[in-house]
């Protein structure tokens, strides 16, 4: 923040001192940084009640949702390795929230269990 403040007295030090910090702030500018501050919002309450594999999905998947926004009202035209991009964030998004299968209890493969005379079941001794 220290940093940014004397970039701004460097360069417009004279408009800040005459006019405000805030000079130039258009209701445009306004709505992104309530957009923005929103967003961060967000992003704190999904890390805290989800992890942050949810949180690496949630915002790849805000990037697909706004590309094809974009399609629409942009005239944006994605290229091929975004569209491969899309694909892969949406297999993972569709993996990730499957239900994991039941696995069986597997018998281990070396014994863990010492007999009464010292030995572990499988004969051998140390």
């Amino acid at each position: 923040v220290l940093i940014a403040f004397t970039g701004v007295y460097m360069k417009d030090g004279a408009v800040v001192a005459s006019k405000g910090m805030l000079v130039g702030f258009t209701p445009m500018v306004w709505l992104v940084v309530f957009v923005q501050a929103a967003g961060g919002l967000i992003v704190a309450v999904v890390v805290k009640y989800a992890d942050s594999v949810l949180k690496v999905f949630a915002a790849s998947f805000s990037i697909v949702a706004s590309c094809i926004v974009s399609v629409f009202l942009f005239d944006f035209r994605p290229n091929l390795q975004f569209c491969f991009g899309t694909v892969f964030v949406c297999a993972s998004i569709v993996m990730y929230s499957r239900p994991d299968r039941i696995r069986r209890k597997r018998r281990p493969a070396l014994p863990t269990k010492r007999n009464a005379n010292g030995t572990l079941d499988g004969g051998v001794s140390h």
